[in-house]
């Protein structure tokens, strides 16, 4: 049996790659610079995440590493995702440990911080990638069912 890729399906999948990538990073920037610091929860494992650093000061890449792996599917961009953000909120809590910024604005410091996840997921879910948690569920909905992703992250 020979197996080859094709430039075009090679260059796909790299792009979709890059993408995943950059949107996990910009997820982790909002998450970690903007909403943490200001004590701002999001949803899905994230939001657990940050709810379990608050009350028991374990670093959020660690729970949301573990969190995610008893939610993994054997989905290799999924897992490439989960890796990223793990890194990338492991990366921004060490290089940024106590960020303040706009911590006197909280409302704004929610805004930019959603806008940076929002923009990171919405990467992540066009190149078909998740950064993990509650993606997952709603990936596995989305393939067995009509139903959206957006709507059923919603």
């Amino acid at each position: 049996m020979e197996f080859s890729i094709t430039k075009k399906v090679l260059y796909r999948e790299i792009v979709d790659y890059v993408m995943i990538t950059l949107g996990c990073i910009s997820y982790g920037i909002g998450w970690t610079i903007f909403l943490l610091p200001n004590n701002i929860s999001t949803g899905g494992v994230a939001g657990l995440s940050s709810t379990v650093f608050w009350a028991l000061n374990i670093p959020v890449s660690y729970t949301y590493f573990v969190l995610n792996a008893l939610l993994l599917t054997v989905a290799l961009k999924t897992i490439y995702g989960v890796l990223v953000m793990t890194f990338a909120t492991g990366f921004l809590r060490g290089y940024f440990p106590h960020p303040t910024i706009m911590h006197e604005q909280p409302f704004v410091a929610m805004l930019i911080g959603s806008l940076f996840c929002g923009m990171g997921l919405g990467f992540c879910l066009s190149y078909n990638g998740s950064s993990g948690g509650s993606d997952i569920v709603a990936a596995i909905v989305n393939k067995y069912h009509d139903i959206s992703l957006g709507r059923v992250l919603i």
